[in-house]
């Protein structure tokens, strides 16, 4: 017997022995060799390349602080593991990046308070969630904010995508780990750009002034340099403006700014037309028993047509839209009014996967017509941005507009024109309005004033959107105030999907590295079935707690019976 045990002795530690030096070199290799396999179905732990590519090219510390340090309820501590882990891994492709997370919660009643009203002044403003536990019901402020430092700039970006109202908050959360990568890869992107990109918008044509677009171009003002240009002091559109917004014009084009924006457009430059169809508006009607609106012809649509994209001149109403006030009575000498759907003010929600449009907010319209897409020369990529909903309707110019449709129910049998597309993006090398159309003199002209014509373009991204006003900000005229970009003053709600198409389509215009990409990944929400969780319940935690004793004691049962098979020495 002692011989017995002296051999299985020997196995055992030899196995022991086997095993903890595979588990040393597992170690060891570990140390110098990262490796993760994503077997997820929306490769949810994988950068994509264009981020991964970004993070290799980064040759200076990045510093990454995360205001989400602490204890949060369930929802955000999900938020905040997501980007610990999207973080460690874009440290695992470069180790120029560095990260903590920080609880700026912490500290004396003074000093959270100090830190509060700094980040307040940054534009870093919590979320506020009631908590209800034993003790009873408390405010909690948390900061779903990530600061990039890179020498001395700094960018903030918002790691909670909570501006889709009435969403529930899992959806939220989801969307916002969803957008997780391209957030934090946008904000290094654009941290580490040596100079701010330039975006001009045009004047001269009677386009909207910088009080109406003050809300936009304060949002700019963060990633990209803005300026003005007049179209009459200049003889070509500089190549320094890497993006043109044509916004609203009322005056037509004349012939020399119309080659001006094509040869801008032939030299890769990016341009975005917001345009309206029919010039009109709540107070042309308003002022009237009734208005007919004129076309808005603006000299455009000929170098739209050659482009690939063609406005038509009339009306969409759609089902879907906001309201205005209407009077519908009187209480002593004061007027009562109600709130009336108003079909000429589409309201936009976007089912696209395309990186512009991809989990926005509803985006608001005023007067929109419909823009068709036109068969080009050359091999033009046109997509469609944005679209009414399926129960829209067309009303063609000359049209009679006036407030009385605010009394009736909308009719299913005219309403009944299907999607009608208010947003094309149009991609490629275009060709030039002007292919053979130019004279030897004008060529001559071009040439003594050192200008080259391009007949053939470089690639070039341009926008076209048929309502003008979709950039426009309210201006208090009495204060000079502005409110922001999507503010309906009469619902007193804000649509945040108007600023965020807006700059999507410009970072997507300028990403040449295809960080933009990253914001088409979608995680899916795999809810848990709560009906067949509380039937089922009791029954799989039993299954959970008695199983893995019942699976422990037959293998130990089955090991004593082998063992005493192989060892039984029969009587002699």
């Amino acid at each position: 017997m002692a011989k017995i045990f002296s051999t299985e002795h020997k196995k055992v530690l030899t196995s022991g022995l086997l095993i903890s030096g595979i588990l040393l070199l597992f170690y060891i290799g570990s140390q110098w060799l990262h490796t993760t396999i994503d077997a997820t179905e929306e490769r949810k732990f994988t950068l994509s390349p264009a981020t991964k590519t970004l993070l290799n090219g980064l040759e200076d510390k990045i510093y990454i602080k995360v205001l989400l340090d602490g204890t949060f309820p369930a929802g955000f501590k999900r938020l905040q593991e997501s980007t610990e882990d999207m973080l460690r891994r874009f440290a695992q492709v470069s180790p120029q990046i560095e990260y903590n997370f920080e609880n700026p919660n912490d500290g004396t009643i003074e000093e959270v308070n100090d830190r509060r009203n700094q980040l307040a002044k940054d534009g870093l403003i919590p979320t506020k969630l009631r908590i209800s536990d034993a003790a009873g019901a408390s405010a909690q402020y948390i900061y779903p904010f990530a600061i990039i430092n890179y020498g001395t700039r700094s960018i903030p970006v918002t790691l909670l995508q909570d501006d889709i109202p009435g969403a529930d908050k899992e959806v939220i959360l989801n969307n916002s780990i969803s957008l997780l990568e391209y957030k934090l890869a946008d904000g290094i992107q654009k941290i580490k750009a040596k100079s701010k990109r330039i975006v001009a918008f045009t004047t001269g044509q009677g386009e909207l002034n910088r009080f109406q677009t003050a809300a936009f171009e304060k949002d700019l003002t963060n990633a990209y340099a803005v300026n003005r240009i007049d179209l009459d002091s200049v003889v070509q559109i500089p190549k320094e403006i890497k993006v043109l917004i044509i916004a609203k014009p009322m005056k037509a084009f004349s012939e020399v700014k119309l080659f001006m924006l094509d040869q801008y457009i032939m030299h890769g430059g990016h341009v975005i037309f917001l345009i309206d169809p029919l010039i009109v508006s709540l107070d042309s009607i308003g002022n009237n028993k009734f208005f007919i609106p004129p076309p808005n012809d603006v000299n455009l649509n000929p170098l739209l047509f050659k482009l690939g994209a063609r406005i038509n001149t009339n009306l969409v109403l759609d089902v879907q839209c906001t309201r205005i006030p209407m009077v519908v009575g009187m209480q002593g000498d004061k007027p009562q009014t109600e709130l009336f759907p108003w079909y000429y003010h589409p309201l936009i929600s976007s089912i696209s996967d395309h990186p512009i449009t991809k989990g926005l907010d509803r985006i608001q319209l005023e007067f929109p017509g419909s823009i068709d897409t036109i068969q080009t020369a050359t091999d033009i990529q046109k997509t469609i941005l944005l679209t009414s909903s399926p129960y829209s309707r067309i009303q063609m110019t000359p049209v009679r507009l006036n407030f009385d449709i605010l009394r009736e129910e909308p009719d299913p049998k005219l309403f009944n024109k299907g999607p009608q597309s208010f947003a094309v993006m149009l991609e490629g090398a275009f060709e030039s309005f002007y292919q053979n159309r130019l004279s030897n003199e004008q060529l001559q002209v071009l040439d003594n004033a050192g200008l080259t014509y391009k007949a053939s373009g470089d690639s070039a991204k341009i926008l076209v959107v048929t309502d003008g006003d979709i950039i426009k900000n309210l201006v208090n005229t009495g204060t000079g105030e502005t409110a922001p970009l999507g503010y309906n003053k009469y619902e007193n709600t804000t649509f945040t999907g108007n600023r965020d198409f807006l700059l999507n389509a410009i970072e997507y215009m300028l990403d040449e590295s295809g960080v933009l990409e990253a914001r088409s990944k979608d995680i899916k929400l795999r809810l848990l079935n709560t009906v067949k969780a509380k039937e089922e319940g009791v029954k799989w935690q039993l299954i959970n707690i008695l199983g893995p004793l019942g699976m422990i004691l037959i293998l130990g049962l089955l090991y004593q019976f082998l063992r005493r098979r192989k060892y039984h020495q029969p009587a002699a």
